[in-house]
């Protein structure tokens, strides 16, 4: 491979990896967003009676707004919730793979072997139980 179309390819798969290290802090502060207006939900609906005024409450829908009950904008909110944290999740697989290519493309052995450790996933429950 030329050295130019390397460094190229260096320069393009660098800007991919700051692409989605900001798209990633962007999900997280939506993600906190998201926390905060539950926990408000959730103070809300414990201190209301479910037919008063104040068992109601108005959520953005994109372009325009609409009045729920504050339990269905609940569940709403949990939804976007866990969208987002499946979002969060997958910029960051794809962020330690575009790492790790990254630093094959360098020719950074150590670099390397570190992003390789990065792509361990933690153990769930089941596999837990299964050892």
């Amino acid at each position: 491979m030329d050295i130019v179309e390397n460094q190229a390819r260096i320069e393009a798969l660098a800007e991919d990896i700051l692409t989605d290290k900001q798209l990633s802090v962007d999900y997280d502060r939506r993600r906190q967003e998201t926390r905060e207006a539950l926990r408000k939900l959730r103070h809300q609906t414990q201190n209301v009676r479910p037919n008063s005024r104040l068992a109601t409450t108005t959520i953005n829908m994109g372009d325009f707004f609409l009045e729920v009950p504050a339990a269905r904008a609940q569940i709403i909110v949990e939804a976007a919730q866990k969208e987002l944290d499946g979002a969060i999740d997958d910029v960051r697989q794809r962020l330690k793979k575009k790492v790790e290519l990254l630093a094959q493309l360098e020719g950074d052995e150590r670099r390397e072997s570190i992003a390789r450790s990065m792509n361990l996933k933690a153990v769930n429950e089941r596999d837990a139980r299964q050892s």
